[in-house]
Parts: C-alpha cells; structure tokens; sequence
C-alpha cells in the first residue's frame, strides 16, 4: 500500500516550518500585526490565482489537504488524516474529522469535489483547470470550444451548454472520505494535494464568487474581516476557532506595490516588516553590518527562464534559439544584479527538486560570444529587426532583463527593445501567445518533484503551453513517466523527458534564484518556506513571532 508522505528533497534550508497536522488550538494568535509587501493578485479563490501573489494570500487563509514542510519539502498531511492507494490510480482520501471554513461549513469531502470540480470546468477559464487533468471525467468537462467567431469575447473561449459541471473520478464515499479516481497511476498525485488548485471551497464562497474574491471564506489560521483592495491590500487577523496550531502573531497586512514600485524605503523605516533588496539596493544592504544580522539566504527552487515564442515564426529556427542562449553572459548579468541573487542554470530544473540539476542544457548554457555570432550569422533571423524582449515591470525585472538584452547586444550584435507591462495584463497576454519575442518566464515549485518543471510548463501541446511548444515525443515520455511504479523510476523517466528538451530548446535557462530576506528588529523565528509562493519563497506567518 501506498502511504503519502511526499517527495524528500535535499532543501538544505535554516528551519522548518511548525507541525501542522495537530487539530486542537489553545488560543488565538495575540502577538501583533505583521506587515508583508505583495504585488498585483490576479485571484484569491483557490484555482484562480496561478501566480505567486494571489498565492501569498491564499496558502494563509486557506488549509490544503498537506502541506509542505519548509526544511525538507515533504508533504505532511494538514486537512488529511491519511491519503492511501492500492495501485497509485484510485486514491482515498480521509479528512480530520471538526475541520471548519470560516463562516462554520464543514471541511468535508463534498467542499474539495466542490473546489476541484470548479477548477476543472472548461467555461470557468481558471488558470489552474490543467491541475484537474489526471483525474477521471475531467475530459468531459473540457471538449474543444466552440468556433472563435461565436466568442462574445475575442479572448475568453466559449463552450457548448450542455459542458458537464462534475468529474467522474471524484466520490464522496462518506463526509469524511473522498475518492479519487484518476486516468493512469500517477505516484506523485498526493503531493500536488498542498496546492491552491486541490484546496476546499465553501458553499457560499460558490454562490457568491464576487463576494467571496474581496472577502475569501478560507480554512485556514488566518480571516479577512474587511475586503481585501487589489490596489492596496488588507488585513487578516488571526482565526480564533482554528483548529489547527495556532499563529503567534495576531494577524498579517499585505501592502501592495505597484508598477515596479518596491517595499525597501517603507522597510527601512519599519512599515515593512519584511523585504527583499532590489537590483538597485542589494549592495547596500549586503554592506550593511547590522543588517546582515537579520538576513535570510538559502538556495531558492524558482528558476528565471527566457521564454521563446515557437508560435512565431522567426523563433522555429534552434541555431537562433540556441544562438540567444549562448550570448548571455549570466554571470556577468548576476553582476550587475547581485551576485547573491542567483545561480546560472545549466538545465530546465533546478538541483534544489528532487530530480533536477542534471546538466542537461549542456554547452547550450555556456556563455560563447563566438559560437553565439557563428550560430546567429546562420539563423533565419530578418536583416536589421530588433529583438523585442517583454517583461512585467513588477519588482527590478526591467533592470534585470535590460542587463540581458544588453549582453546579447553585446555578444552578437543584435539590438533589442525591452516592452514592459503590468502584470495581469502581461499573464494573459503570455497565456494568449500575444508575444512577439523572447519574453520573462519563471517557475517555482508547487511541490517537491522533477515533473512539476516539466510537464505543466512544456505540456500538452500548442494551446496547454506558453511557448506554443509540442512534441508528441516529450508528451508521451511525460505519461510513461506519471504511470511508473515507483518514485524512483518516475523520477528517471522524467529526466528522460527533460532531455528531450534539451533537443528541442523551447526556452532559455537562465539561473536558479537564491533567497534574500531582510527583517526588522520586531520581528523572531523568520523562516522562509521555498515551495510556497514562489519564485523567492514566502515566509511562514503560521510560525513568526514579533516582539511587540
């Protein structure tokens, strides 16, 4: 029998995150409000996020089935007593029994068929609806939509009326028992379980989505009172009837910052309670003695990616391709951004997840202006076009991808323009193969496995994809390797499938992410947890202390 626990990983991080499988708190949190900055959320119902700020909310006002363990990435179970599987294809799922959402609905195994069929359903179009993919009947609920000319909007698919709402694959066997039915075996499906798109979802969180996006009706320690603003944020305090470990802290603030606006001057005259050095302030903050006493840093599973449009023409050709990667000098980029900041990569998955660091980009990610010019001299690329490179504008991705642009200039001649825009505007535009260039993509860990940096990002063909990538090959390398017997086996069968990218270059490796997190003097036991919210991870409001 098959007992999840999760994938184990090599994460060698500072702390571990609290036990969180005890039901029974003793006492709401009473220690103060915590301040944290946060960009732009696209979401805060579960499933309709799919980026990491709408996540930073979301991970705390909502309890998953697991949930990953900051010191070693492993899921432990949160919401779930015990998730068990004869033959890794039909999983049972068994609830702690008292579990609550906020306004007093039972955690029950109808609130997940509730949640997941939800994300599921094709004429949802939530971004996290491919999540659903390995569960039975999800093809019933998303047939091919109807032709584009019948689409009231030009950008939101429409479907036929008569979609099915409900998968096949999902059985309350009692209220505290779901069943879980899957297409193939897939060993690692109980350790996709602590993310947002398998999180519960309220009755009346259904009936009501506008309400319930201002103000969720979580599970979790933490509880909007008032609507969270998307301009400027809000507060959840912590929930005194949590039955789980109750937080210290009494409740949190995200303060939102917009168009490349960044948290550092409001840290430094402590409104921000904790933040991360831009390009322009790294060094400064790395030269600060006393600063240096309240610094996080540990290696960071999120990885930055050039992304290639395959969907436009010019970028079919691989010496081009191949051409763009060997021109940028990553770390000379690094430089110039905060050598701390990053690891160049040498492959689609970082050594951090279980499965990564195989090297398989190979000389591709070797920084060769000659090879670059060589290659470039014979691609297809038009005589004198300029090479747009797009970019959202949170944060220093401008700087950072401005030094990118710069070094391909320099290394083979070829002038480039840098397209910023905001950051929903500029998710959907990707989503829409709306692109016309090499544009900023990143991943981080939704758990603790090779196939999460696979086969979400490069699957499924054209449309499933924002590169417009397909390969029938990779494709099926990806199902031979979700229907393995054991981890192990699964694991190698997804390097395999990591190679086969290697061959075809659909993005350009870039570096691996360190994390750097910088705390008042409020603020004890800081711990970062580096699956959630990624890229840079998010720190663990569940277990922060402040001294006031």
């Amino acid at each position: 029998m098959a007992v999840a626990t999760g994938a184990a990983a090599a994460l060698a991080l500072s702390a571990c995150a609290g036990d969180e499988s005890d039901v029974g708190g003793d006492g709401e949190g009473d220690g103060g409000i915590f301040n944290m900055p946060i960009g732009e959320v696209r979401s805060l119902i579960p499933g309709g996020a799919g980026e990491s700020e709408g996540y930073r909310v979301i991970k705390n006002v909502y309890d998953g089935l697991v949930y990953y363990n900051a010191d070693t990435g492993e899921a432990e179970n949160l919401v779930a007593e015990e998730i068990t599987s004869e033959d890794n294809q039909t999983w049972t799922i068994t609830i702690k029994e008292g579990l609550t959402f906020h306004n007093g609905e039972p955690v029950d195994a109808e609130a997940f068929i509730r949640g997941w069929n939800r994300v599921a359903y094709a004429p949802n179009s939530l971004p996290l609806n491919y999540f659903m993919a390995t569960i039975e009947g999800y093809g019933a609920l998303n047939p091919d939509p109807l032709p584009e000319e019948e689409w009231a909007d030009p950008d939101v698919p429409e479907f036929p009326d008569d979609v099915p709402t409900e998968m096949s694959g999902l059985t309350a066997v009692d209220d505290h028992t779901l069943e879980v039915n899957l297409t193939s075996p897939f060993l690692g499906f109980p350790t996709m379980l602590g993310y947002e798109a398998f999180f519960p979802l309220a009755q009346e969180c259904l009936d009501d989505l506008e309400a319930c996006e201002a103000r969720p009706i979580g599970n979790g320690p933490f509880m909007f009172e008032e609507p969270y603003d998307v301009e400027s944020g809000g507060t959840a305090v912590t929930w005194d009837d949590y039955q789980g470990e109750m937080p210290s802290i009494g409740g949190v603030t995200w303060n939102v910052y917009l168009e490349g606006n960044d948290c550092w001057a409001d840290f430094e005259t402590g409104d921000i309670d904790i933040c991360r050095p831009t390009a322009a302030t790294y060094e400064s903050a790395q030269n600060d003695p006393e600063l240096q006493e309240r610094h996080i840093a540990m290696p960071d599973p999120s990885i930055t990616m050039l992304g290639l449009p395959l969907y436009d023409e010019k970028f079919q050709d691989i010496d081009l391709r191949h051409a763009l990667s060997m021109a940028i000098d990553r770390e000379g980029v690094l430089n110039v951004i905060g050598p701390e900041r990053g690891t160049p990569l040498d492959g689609w998955v970082p050594e951090s997840i279980l499965g990564g660091g195989q090297g398989a980009c190979g000389e591709y990610c070797e920084y060769n202006p000659d090879e670059a010019q060589r290659l470039f001299d014979a691609s297809d690329w038009p005589e004198g076009e300029k090479l747009r490179i797009w970019v959202n504008d949170s944060n220093d991705n401008v700087d950072i991808f401005r030094a990118i642009g710069d070094s391909i200039t320099e290394s083979i001649g070829l002038e480039y323009e840098l397209v910023t825009m905001e950051w929903t505007d500029y998710l959907a535009e990707r989503e829409a193969h709306g692109l016309d260039g090499p544009f900023r993509d990143g991943w981080g860990p939704d758990y603790n496995l090779n196939e999460n940096y696979l086969e979400p990002i490069y699957g499924g063909g054209f449309d499933k994809n924002d590169n417009g990538f397909e390969s029938e090959e990779y494709d099926a390398k990806i199902a031979e390797a979700t229907a393995a017997e054991t981890l192990d086996e699964a694991v190698a069968l997804y390097q395999e499938a990591e190679a086969i990218l290697a061959e075809t270059f659909p993005s350009v490796p870039l570096w691996a992410g360190k994390i750097n997190f910088y705390y008042t003097e409020r603020v004890q036991n800081a711990v970062v947890n580096p699956i959630y919210a990624a890229p840079g991870g998010d720190l663990e409001l569940r277990d922060v202390e402040l001294t006031e």
